[in-house]
């Protein structure tokens, strides 16, 4: 059976978050904190929150240190940035429903945004925050400016037989693997930076590929662009970002998970669905 799309909600349809993006006059703002709806992430700077229960109920003024998200199924959404969260979790390991995955990656952009962005790259003037946090203006020179998206492409490598390549990163904690990725540089396309960082990375020289879909990754601001390929090279890592990476077959990954040996990506990531569509035979192939 052959597969041409990939499940990948909440990213591959309709936003179940209605971002009001022409409505972000500041009395709609407070109208919306009011609302007896209104509900608060808070996220800590190691980007955890609390699942259960998810979000607070807003109270006291609207202030500064927050940010409007927007509105999903009737109830407002804010985010606002909290010095520790002790048992709290992350979008990369925690399993969350549609709606949840939305609020906290909207919440974990904006704030990111808004924590590493506090001067106007232009003139070096103080940046005041509009349209709820999603956009800010330059008291010194006016100018505008607004939260930035570093795309990146992620790709499943396959085999003639099958195989998948996983890698592991210097950085990463033992026998933690993943699929091939990389930023998009300056005056290149997706398709470019597919071909480049798999034979920079891996010396893997793709012969097909097919794109998959997209995810919103928040550490701190990319988009990542999920792509599935196919090569006929032996693949070697370069040493440098990559400490080691090899073919796996499905046998050889389920032995790995069952003894500890392979550690994948956790539930929240594009690359956990994509290695999970391959596990499950339902990965769309690379060519037609």
């Amino acid at each position: 059976m052959s597969f041409t799309r990939l499940n990948l909600s909440p990213w591959d349809g309709p936003s179940a978050l209605n971002r009001r993006a022409d409505h972000r006059e500041p009395e709609v703002i407070r109208r919306a904190w009011q609302d007896e709806s209104a509900q608060v992430i808070e996220l800590d700077p190691e980007s955890r929150f609390v699942l259960e229960p998810f979000g607070v109920q807003a109270s006291g003024e609207l202030s500064d240190d927050l940010a409007y998200l927007g509105e999903i199924e009737g109830t407002q959404w804010f985010a606002r940035r909290v010095d520790a969260i002790n048992d709290g979790v992350t979008i990369r390991d925690a399993r969350l429903t549609d709606m949840q995955y939305q609020v906290v990656s909207a919440g974990l952009a904006v704030l990111n945004w808004i924590a590493n962005s506090q001067y106007c790259p232009r003139c070096g003037g103080p940046l005041l925050r509009t349209h709820g946090g999603f956009a800010a203006v330059c008291n010194d020179c006016g100018r505008e400016h607004f939260p930035r998206t570093d795309p990146a492409i992620i790709v499943a490598v396959l085999d003639p037989d099958d195989r998948i390549f996983l890698a592991h990163q210097m950085t990463w904690a033992a026998n933690r693997v993943s699929i091939l990725a990389g930023f998009v540089e300056a005056g290149e396309s997706a398709e470019n930076a597919l071909y480049r960082e798999v034979q920079e990375e891996a010396r893997l020289d793709i012969a097909g590929y097919r794109f998959l879909g997209s995810q919103p990754w928040p550490f701190s601001r990319s988009l990542m662009l999920g792509y599935v390929a196919r090569s006929r090279s032996a693949g070697q890592v370069d040493g440098v970002e990559l400490e080691w990476g090899r073919w796996y077959s499905r046998d050889d990954i389920d032995r790995g998970v069952a003894d500890g040996t392979v550690i994948l990506p956790g539930p929240g990531s594009i690359a956990a669905q994509i290695i999970g569509a391959w596990r499950q035979g339902t990965l769309p192939a690379p060519e037609d």
